[in-house]
């Protein structure tokens, strides 16, 4: 018997008009071009600290190249994400975004390959993010 624990799910209601595209994260990453401008849902694994907002596919979780920076920024104010369960903001005074450090999460977002986040080190910026599922 396993013990799981449901995940954390954070939306926003800018995305209800959006279709967003699952596509796997190692596809995303040789085909970016193609993904440039279009809204996607991609899971994978978090990570953030000092000069870092990264998703990572599988195994390449030190390897910003086989990267995306993840762009949480003005966007969220208009459109902030919030939880399904207690109405909390991801990004409000209780910092529940904590939560997703080293975790893995699905995110729905737009693919900006002009912008490869902190010092261009990433294949691309997934940004403009409406939902935030933290399993």
């Amino acid at each position: 018997m396993s013990c799981s624990s449901k995940p954390e799910i954070y939306s926003s209601i800018c995305g209800k008009d959006k279709t967003y595209q699952k596509v796997e994260m190692d596809n995303l990453l040789v085909n970016i071009s193609y993904y440039d401008g279009k809204y996607v849902e991609l899971r994978g694994k978090y990570r953030s600290g000092f000069e870092e907002s990264a998703l990572y596919g599988k195994g390449f979780y030190s390897n910003s190249e086989n990267a995306l920076w993840v762009e949480f920024d003005a966007f969220i104010l208009k459109c902030p994400l919030i939880s399904s369960v207690n109405k909390t903001n991801l990004f409000g005074k209780e910092e529940s975004f904590k939560n997703m450090f080293n975790r893995t999460v699905m995110l729905h977002g737009r693919i900006d390959a002009e912008h490869q986040g902190h010092l261009s080190g990433y294949k691309a910026t997934i940004r403009d993010i409406t939902l935030v599922v933290i399993e």
